[in-house]
């Protein structure tokens, strides 16, 4: 299982490399950029950074939601954004902000959806892998109604790898997740992915990733969701998070 302490070591020396970048710092680390895509639309960019391994558990909370805060803004000015985490923990930070910013923009009557996919960058001699969700809100119709994850057909739990679990075992793992929450796409077009801690969400992440490549070969596009959810484990009640993964046809 990665640390945060590694999660942010990895931040600390993506943000080195990047010291001749134009950039507008943001609030706690987060920060803007804007990158033309083929069209030549400009789209917002948030890179997020994993918190300080000593940071309090409430100066956490209120990361994540200054965060959701500023996702939420950008999607309610531009549409649509980019938001980029190395790391598990950086990782987990903003798919937590993104569930927060979703419960934000329904007051707007907007809904919000991702598709994440991966990006690189590259640090000294190495390139770091991580995490880009496409974010953007639509329209929320009328009669929408939020998806009730506990009665979705397809529900997958995930477990995080041991901490001694080798390198391509953890990627095979990740294969392995990733071809199962393809399967339950391709039988019910839907499917629940159960995370509980950093590590966990990182890993789903992943899976959810590759398994839209393999969801586009059949034609359709996978997006998805999180939201925050409650189960009891051992005696007492942990929050975590799922996500709703769906095909648009």
């Amino acid at each position: 299982m990665e640390t945060e302490k590694s999660d942010e070591m990895i931040d600390k020396n993506i943000e080195d490399s990047k010291t001749n970048e134009n950039k507008e710092n943001g609030e706690n680390g987060e920060s803007r950029e804007s990158s033309g895509r083929a069209d030549s639309d400009d789209v917002t960019c948030l890179k997020v950074k994993a918190d300080p391994q000593d940071v309090t558990p409430e100066e956490r909370k209120r990361n994540v939601k200054r965060l959701a805060g500023a996702i939420s803004h950008s999607l309610r000015s531009k549409g649509e954004i980019g938001i980029r985490a190395f790391g598990f923990a950086a990782v987990g930070k903003a798919a937590k902000a993104i569930a927060i910013a979703r419960n934000y923009l329904k007051v707007q009557n907007l809904k919000l959806e991702c598709s994440p996919g991966f990006i690189t960058t590259k640090v000294g001699d190495n390139m770091m892998t991580g995490i880009s969700f496409s974010t953007f809100t639509s329209e929320r119709p009328v009669d929408f109604k939020d998806v009730d994850l506990e009665k979705c057909k397809s529900i997958l739990k995930v477990k995080a790898d041991p901490q001694d679990v080798e390198p391509e075992e953890r990627k095979d793992n990740v294969k392995n997740l990733a071809q199962a929450i393809n399967h339950a796409l391709e039988e019910n077009k839907e499917v629940v992915v159960r995370c509980f801690g950093n590590a966990t969400i990182g890993k789903a992440t992943k899976a959810i990733a590759i398994a839209r490549g393999m969801v586009a070969t059949r034609g359709p596009d996978l997006y998805c969701y999180p939201e925050f959810i409650v189960a009891e484990m051992n005696g007492s009640e942990r929050t975590g998070l799922g996500w709703f993964v769906y095909v648009n046809c």
